[in-house]
């Protein structure tokens, strides 16, 4: 009899296990049937704000040496920013002249003049 209600313990346990034990999230993930490209929204889109040009004069890193130079004046800048307004204001140059007249050299970018 002891035999019997322990195994009639077990059988009702199993049950008991087997439907409550069905994991909550499948073991390999979603499954992906069709993926569909959209086209960005404002928030991933790249804007600089300010009005500032940031590609006319190419990012540079130097070690004991300014990254940018002006080789008609021989000043050297530390600062992209301050290069540029260097070379709008003293060489009175436009916006689309200045990256025709640098020349990176040695990790350094110079403005070889007119």
């Amino acid at each position: 009899m002891r035999v019997a209600a322990g195994l009639l313990a077990v059988a009702f346990a199993a049950i008991a296990f087997a439907e409550g034990a069905a994991p909550s999230t499948p073991a390999r993930g979603p499954r992906v049937e069709a993926a569909i490209p959209l086209p960005p929204t404002g928030h991933e889109r790249l804007r600089f704000f300010g009005g500032r040009d940031h590609h006319l004069v190419p990012g540079t890193v130097t070690i004991d040496k300014p990254p940018y130079v002006c080789d008609v004046d021989g000043r050297g800048f530390g600062e992209r920013d301050a290069f540029v307004a260097h070379l709008r204001i003293r060489h009175r140059l436009a916006s689309a002249d200045i990256p025709d007249r640098l020349v990176v050299r040695d990790g350094q970018v110079h403005f070889i003049g007119k």
